[in-house]
């Protein structure tokens, strides 16, 4: 039966089973491979025969004949493996293995619609068939998959923490019964609406007639103290309820650590065997409940470290034995939770870093003072490997720096210790849910910004005379210990680093990201918030300065710091990382109206613009643009062309057809990259053009100062 004739709802449940048996079974090869004990073996055998069993059954049931072909015969390998009570070879293993990668497969093409194919289970039920079947010997089987490698990956998927989960019956009781709560919170706010009003009424119309005892008047004034006391009342059990529906919901979005393991047995296992090294892996703290959007962007980053550590840390078993340890090498992938950060360990008992080789490597870019634990934190830079040869599985200096970025876009931090008995230690902080962020408020330069709280230790006051240098860092002596300093206003340009620090005392925020510490001096500590966090977006990825938005109450936009590069050996200034940002600095003022319906990139254009000398006002869409030209005057307009109310294309248009406004230089910073809207937008009269996708900091304000 073809695939479009059957009930796609009995298809879709089965796709789904088919990924997580599939998941399942090559756990199970793992364990039995690693199991010392023969028993053991055979219980996981035993396992692995009724999963495999079962699975045949539902694929018949659906009719997938290649998904129910595989299934068969590894019920016959593993049936004579029973019969015979031995445990599986390697090389059998091996087969089956392939095999539940054939499954998993299938059952992605089954997800996506496709009926998979003989051809595409046919060479794996020769593998499997040949392994049973009498005069067939391995050598004339099919060959099988190529050794894995940097770029031939595991098959391990991203869809292993997809859009679906499960949630246990338990938990949906929970957010119904606090949806319930909100939904009884509705009547309630209705009836006060009521009486609100029918007081309002009776205030009408005694100030109508004109008589206003009072009588009335204390009638009136009971009636608003009652409205009030229950309105004060009923909004207590009010928060109460939000805050308990917002912890279900947490607790519906986490899976279980062990979830963002899945796969690593395996990649351990088959490159270890590619490089003729021997290693187990260990899972701490798998069953540790985890937000299920931490969990999906840890995948990577300890597939990455994984891989590491077998190709830099594990020593050869001969290296090992002369080193007087096991020949097998060990690897643990561990998950801990304190306060509200989890934190993420892969450590191994190999070699450890090359120091003498790091610091050679370091040198072509050294920094003043450097230790050896930030000469250890510099792997995470690109270009830094201890590998001594370049191969398919090391040697190019990328993946740590992959890690790093990508823990640092979940707003954490990622650290490398030397373990005292051998081996590396990478330790990844991570917050327990993207959705909010416990914050500190700052204001630095008339600007409003945001540090999570997680990486403060202390707030300090700071005054002139407590600042000076040490080894060409800027320092900051304290009652608590010597911090290096970052003027925050400084850092990201928004005031001259020549202009002198104030003698009075300012506020100084100690914070510790990536086993470094840092003071930063901000204006005014504003408030500690619970905010909403938003993400910047696949457009502003590369600047590395924010982490993400915080929506503030009053509905306004604080960017949140990236503390790890606060924290850096040597922080460059925002303004140093825009290549020769003075040279746009006008010896005039110019000022430049920034339309976008984005809060987050109207925000982080006018650091840019601020940074480079720039005077900048903001406008959320066309309509609010022209209203602010009719009466401020501006000296350049960067609009989006993608907005509601009027778009950047009839923003230039209403401009270009103004009297006064003619001459007005527009630049279109915008996401449509089709030639078509280019061409479109110039003949409207823009100046420039400039896709977000290429968005580049220098070239964009090359491009202001050639305008203006």
């Amino acid at each position: 039966m073809k695939a479009e004739e059957l009930d796609r709802q009995l298809l879709t449940i089965f796709a789904r089973e088919v990924r997580l048996r599939s998941s399942d079974m090559a756990r199970i090869l793992i364990g039995i491979d690693e199991a010392g004990d023969a028993e053991d073996k055979r219980r996981l055998q035993d396992e692995l025969l009724r999963m495999a069993h079962s699975l045949k059954g539902a694929a018949g049931l659906v009719e997938v004949r290649g998904i129910e072909s595989i299934c068969h015969w590894m019920e016959e390998v593993l049936m004579r493996a029973s019969k015979e009570q031995s445990a599986l070879s390697r090389l059998e293993l091996d087969v089956l293995l392939r095999a539940a990668d054939a499954i998993k497969e299938a059952g992605r093409l089954l997800a996506g619609g496709e009926m998979p194919s003989s051809a595409k289970t046919g060479s794996v039920v020769r593998e499997l068939e040949a392994t049973v079947t009498p005069g067939v010997a391995y050598g004339n089987m099919p060959p099988g998959p190529p050794p894995p490698s940097a770029e031939h990956q595991v098959p391990v998927r991203s869809t292993d923490l997809d859009g679906s989960m499960r949630v246990s019956a338990d938990r949906l009781d929970a957010l119904l019964h606090r949806s319930g709560e909100l939904l009884a919170f509705d009547a309630v706010v209705r009836t006060h609406a009521e009486r609100a009003s029918d007081l309002r009424e009776q205030a009408g119309r005694l100030r109508t007639v004109g008589s206003f005892s009072e009588t009335d008047a204390a009638g009136i004034e009971n009636g608003l103290r009652e409205l009030a006391a229950s309105l004060h009342s009923n909004g207590r059990l009010l928060h109460s309820a939000v805050t308990a529906l917002s912890h279900e919901v947490r607790r519906a979005r986490t899976q279980p650590f062990a979830a963002a393991c899945k796969g690593l047995e395996r990649i351990v296992r088959d490159m270890a065997a590619h490089v003729n090294k021997s290693a187990t892996l260990e899972i701490r703290g798998g069953e540790i409940d985890i937000d299920r959007s931490i969990l999906a962007g840890l995948q990577d980053s300890l597939r990455h470290l994984v891989r590491n550590a077998v190709a830099h840390g594990i020593q050869s078993p001969e290296e090992r034995r002369l080193a007087g340890k096991p020949e097998k090498g060990r690897i643990v992938v561990s998950a801990s939770v304190s306060g509200d950060r989890v934190q993420v360990v892969v450590k191994d008992d190999g070699r450890g870093l090359d120091m003498a080789s790091l610091r050679k490597l370091a040198d072509r870019a050294p920094i003043a003072s450097e230790d050896e634990g930030d000469l250890l934190q510099r792997v995470f830079e690109p270009g830094i490997s201890t590998s001594a040869s370049v191969d398919r599985l090391a040697g190019r200096g990328i993946g740590l720096d992959i890690v790093r970025r990508a823990v640092e876009d979940m707003r954490g931090t990622a650290a490398v210790a030397q373990v005292p008995e051998g081996g590396a230690a990478f330790t990844l902080t991570l917050p327990l849910t993207l959705a909010t962020v416990r914050a500190l408020v700052v204001h630095v330069a008339g600007h409003v910004l945001t540090i999570d709280t997680s990486c403060v230790e202390r707030v300090i006051r700071v005054s002139a005379e407590n600042i000076g240098f040490e080894q060409e860092r800027q320092v900051v002596t304290t009652e608590v210990g010597t911090f290096s300093l970052v003027d925050l206003a400084h850092w990201l340009g928004l005031r001259a680093a020549g202009e002198p620090i104030s003698r009075e005392a300012r506020p100084a925020i100690i914070i510790r990201a990536g086993g470094r510490e840092a003071a930063v001096l901000v204006d005014e500590i504003a408030a500690e918030q619970e905010l909403l966090a938003r993400s910047l977006g696949p457009r502003l990825e590369k600047v590395r300065r924010y982490c993400g938005a915080m929506v503030l109450p009053d509905g306004r936009i604080a960017l949140l710091l990236n503390t790890s590069l606060l924290c850096a050996p040597a922080p460059e200034s925002f303004a140093a990382s825009i290549p020769d940002a003075a040279q746009f600095r006008k010896p005039k003022r110019r000022k430049v109206l920034v339309v976008d319906d984005s809060k987050y990139i109207r925000t982080l254009v006018r650091l840019i613009l601020q940074a480079a000398g720039y005077d900048v006002a903001m406008a959320s869409d066309g309509q609010e643009a022209l209203q602010h030209l009719h009466h401020q005057e501006v000296d350049v307009v960067v609009a989006d062309v993608d907005m509601p109310s009027m778009n950047g294309f009839e923003l230039t248009q209403a401009i270009r057809r103004s009297e006064r406004l003619a001459g007005l230089p527009i630049i279109l910073v915008t996401g449509r990259e089709a030639p078509e809207d280019k061409a479109h937008g110039l003949e409207l009269g823009a100046n420039a053009y400039v896709a977000k996708n290429q968005f580049d900091a220098h070239q964009f304000l090359e491009t202001v100062s050639q305008v203006v």
